[in-house]
């Protein structure tokens, strides 16, 4: 009777037992934490229970022990049921206590102990069968192969997920194991710079875990996606999603995670200091904050004391920046943070004015890091030690450095789909285009400077005209909607919205690596140069002047346009009515001086007029390319001129096999001055031609592909962007967006005021009528940059028509038209034979 009677006590004891603990995981799930732990304590010292039951005690305990910060007791609990669960029929509970023991160490910065930790659970449960906990393991792992800055192993285990979880049974686990597949490989996606991918796959793990009601994994997703949206300039996303982590962590009582959302706000807010006045101290507050809610934990207190010596460092007190950097966790911390590190003693000895131990520091900096593992601190680093080293006028060493972290911002931001994080992307690394640029004109590396100044300039533009590629039937929604919103406050919007919708498109035809020197090289005409032109953002008085003569070695230095230039190209940009009606010989006489390189000019003055093809940038996009001044003789001169926004664009024109079409389109407006006259012309020039009434423009732009030609003789507008128009009538514009959507052919004439303005910003496609046309089908348009006299130029087209139908290139034809003029009235305003430009390939037959 005696061991009946201890059989029964010990199975009521079990039921009781197993009872709180069904209850305890109950109100754990609810976020109740306090009462879950009041249920179980009865039971925690209970060692008359069975194994299988004491386990499962002991491991709902240690994690409110954990959930609590009370790490310590946490971990020796989980020894003890690490200890308990060891004989092989409690293998399930064995594989969970190894489990949860790998995650509190990840979350205690013990990385090599969790990698064991979760390694054994791994292996455990995948010699049972259970690949659902295999695949958890799995995901921790991985979590702590990101930590340990390990990249490539991490994406190895999520490998290794990926194929587990098509063995897992469908369940709500299951649903979540998917769900932390997808916020890992996020990571992975972000710290390779993926970063569409790794915003999609957060929306994806986001939503997972909103429907399983996983609070925690929903912060997580949110706090990942606060990484992501920094990273790519959206200052603004990023605090929100940190923010929404931040306050979720601290309702579900999980201090570490809201002490890693807390560091990351105030490091975000670090950024403004000193400017922002009232930034030091609220980055100083959230800082502190972390501090508490870490609880020791080495990596957040790493990271949390090396941004507080920078925040002393930024507002002035050095000594106490080092007093903070000598007691950090060294024997603790990853390579990344030990870079980290480095970077700020750096900055340290260089406010001291110690710049030599500056650079020592920044090359130890380099040192824990591997550039393909870890992309953004090496860019870092590099771009501070380059920073120091032009300083030094060490210009061979910088460049190097320059050009490394130049490189790793550039293949990340190809990379990305979505045109605003592009742009915003580019805007927060300018500073290593800029850099690098100035390291290659300093160091005479004209083959680095044409791969500098030639990324991110209307990359996907190119690219799209390139693959030969048409835009979707997508779009004609919004352009059709933008027609009928015509003098509505929605207007704007629509536009804006047409143009994010275009440039995406334009975006999936970006490849990895543009079209580069030894192709430009080939791409221009026999005898011909190319002058690619570009100034700082930053400062529009430092021009880039990269210069590609025939030989196909460029040549490049940097110069400083004094004010007067600056100021009057300023008047260009702006559209200022009238200023192309004034003479300015000297002022194009001071620009030539400033954008010709001396070499170039040389060979333009010593014999035949060779091809120039000129690539405005954010220079020469509104200006008369044609009358600027070499010496006593104007640019038309001496090349012929074609224009371009970016030699990118130029490359992938020349790329593409010539069409061939039939007959000839044309619409005079017959309110503008000399229509007459001009277009009398043009019918003895192209006695075929069909002339069009003003209703059937719309419908011959349509299919216009098998056509040779088309022209608009129309008034135009100043304005830029996919809402630059021509007007058919003034009530009638035909818009960029309109052209879009057409189908053109070769040779697009557009002799307008203002139709081949361009306003090149980097990382910002230069869309416009010119450039519509093209990716329409056009392979030359004929525009005018500025706003031009109507009598006068009906005489020059008609010189101009004369000259293309008896075989004359367009190129050649414009510039014989334009000297016929000048020998006939020298030192005339631009605006009276200079204000048409051919955009695009001239040079074709």
């Amino acid at each position: 009777m005696g061991g009946y009677d201890a059989l029964r006590r010990l199975t009521v004891a079990d039921d009781d037992a197993l009872e709180a603990w069904h209850a305890a995981a109950a109100l754990v799930d609810r976020h109740e934490l306090a009462a879950a732990a009041e249920l179980l304590s009865p039971y925690v010292q209970r060692t008359d229970l069975r194994p299988r039951t004491r386990a499962r005690i002991l491991l709902e305990w240690n994690w409110l022990l954990a959930a609590r910060s009370r790490y310590k007791e946490a971990a020796a609990g989980y020894d003890e049921t690490i200890a308990l669960t060891a004989p092989d029929d409690l293998w399930d509970l064995h594989t969970e206590a190894l489990l949860e023991a790998g995650i509190l160490a990840r979350n205690e910065g013990r990385l090599d102990d969790a990698d064991q930790f979760l390694a054994g659970a791994t292996g455990v449960a995948a010699g049972h069968g259970d690949w659902l906990r295999a695949g958890q393991s799995l995901a921790q792992r991985a979590a702590v192969a990101h930590q340990r800055y390990r990249f490539l192993e991490a994406r190895e285990h999520l490998v290794e997920l990926a194929a587990l979880l098509q063995r897992c049974p469908p369940s709500d686990r299951t649903d979540q194991l998917r769900a932390d597949l997808c916020h890992r490989a996020a990571v992975s996606a972000r710290i390779a710079r993926d970063f569409d991918q790794a915003r999609e796959l957060l929306g994806e793990a986001r939503d997972r875990y909103a429907a399983l009601g996983r609070r925690i994994g929903t912060a997580n997703a949110d706090r990942e996606l606060g990484a992501v949206l920094e990273q790519v300039g959206d200052e603004a996303g990023a605090r929100r999603a940190y923010g929404q982590a931040f306050v979720a962590y601290l309702r579900a009582g999980r201090r570490l995670g809201a002490a890693h959302a807390a560091r990351r706000l105030g490091q975000m807010r670090l950024l403004s200091v000193p400017e922002d006045a009232a930034a030091a101290g609220y980055t100083r507050r959230r800082l502190e904050q972390a501090l508490r809610l870490g609880d020791g934990e080495p990596g957040n207190r790493m990271l949390c004391e090396l941004y507080l010596a920078r925040l002393d460092r930024l507002t002035g007190d050095l000594d106490a920046a080092e007093r903070r950097l000598a007691v950090l966790p060294y024997d603790q911390a990853a390579a990344r943070d030990l870079s980290q590190a480095a970077l700020e003693w750096a900055m340290v000895a260089r406010d001291r004015g110690d710049r030599t131990s500056a650079i020592e520091y920044l090359s130890q900096a380099l040192l824990p890091l591997d550039a393909d593992r870890d992309p953004s601190a090496a860019s870092i680093a590099h771009y501070q030690l380059a920073y120091q080293l032009i300083l030094d006028d060490r210009v061979t060493e910088a460049l190097e450095h320059a050009v490394a972290a130049f490189t790793a911002a550039e293949r990340a931001g190809r990379r990305l789909a979505d045109p605003d994080h592009r742009e915003t992307f580019y805007r927060d690394q300018r500073q290593a285009y800029i850099l690098a640029m100035h390291c290659a004109a300093r160091a005479g590396d004209g083959a680095t400077a044409f791969t500098v100044a030639t990324a991110a300039r209307a990359e996907a533009l190119s690219a799209f005209v390139r693959s030969g590629a048409r835009l979707s039937d997508d779009l004609r929604d919004l352009v059709e909607a933008i027609t009928l919103a015509r003098g509505t406050p929605e207007l704007a919007g629509l536009y804006q919205r047409l143009e994010r919708a275009t440039t995406a498109e334009l975006r999936r035809a970006v490849t990895p690596e543009a079209a580069g020197l030894a192709e430009t090289v080939t791409a221009l005409p026999s005898g011909g140069h190319a002058l690619i032109l570009d100034v700082l953002e930053d400062e529009t008085t430092i021009c880039s002047r990269i210069w590609l003569p025939p030989d196909g070695v460029p040549w490049v230095d940097e110069v400083r346009l004094s004010g007067d230039v600056r100021r009057w190209l300023d008047r260009y940009h702006a559209a200022e009515p009238g200023l192309a009606v004034e003479r300015q010989d000297d002022q194009l006489t001071a620009l030539g001086d400033a954008i010709i390189p001396p070499g170039l000019a040389a060979a333009l003055s010593a014999g035949p007029a060779p091809p120039l093809v000129v690539s405005t940038g954010g220079l020469l996009g509104p200006v008369p390319v044609a009358a600027v001044r070499v010496g006593s003789r104007y640019l038309a001169e001496l090349a012929r001129v074609v224009a371009v926004p970016a030699i990118t664009l130029w490359t992938s024109i020349r790329s593409r096999s010539p069409r061939t079409g039939t007959g000839f389109d044309a619409y005079l407006d017959p309110g503008l001055p000399g229509t007459r006259r001009e277009r009398d012309r043009l019918v003895r020039a192209f006695p075929q031609v069909r002339l069009l009434g003003r209703g059937q423009v719309r419908d011959a732009l349509r299919e216009a592909s098998g056509r040779a030609g088309i022209m608009l003789s129309v008034h135009g507008t100043a304005g830029g962007g996919l809402s630059q128009s021509l007007l058919l009538a003034p009530d009638d514009p035909l818009t960029a967006a309109e052209l879009l959507t057409c189908r053109l052919p070769e040779a697009v004439m557009m002799p307008a005021c203002w139709a081949g303005r361009l306003d090149l910003r980097t990382a910002v496609e230069p869309l416009g009528l010119p450039t519509a046309a093209l990716l329409a089908g056009a392979r030359w348009v004929l525009a005018g940059t500025v706003d031009i006299g109507g009598t006068t130029t009906a005489s020059l087209l008609g010189a101009f028509y004369q000259r293309l139908a008896a075989g004359a290139t367009p190129v050649d034809a414009l510039r014989a038209a334009q000297l016929g003029y000048l020998s006939r009235r020298r030192g005339v305003p631009p605006s009276l034979w200079a204000g048409l430009t051919i955009v695009g390939d001239g040079y074709a037959g």
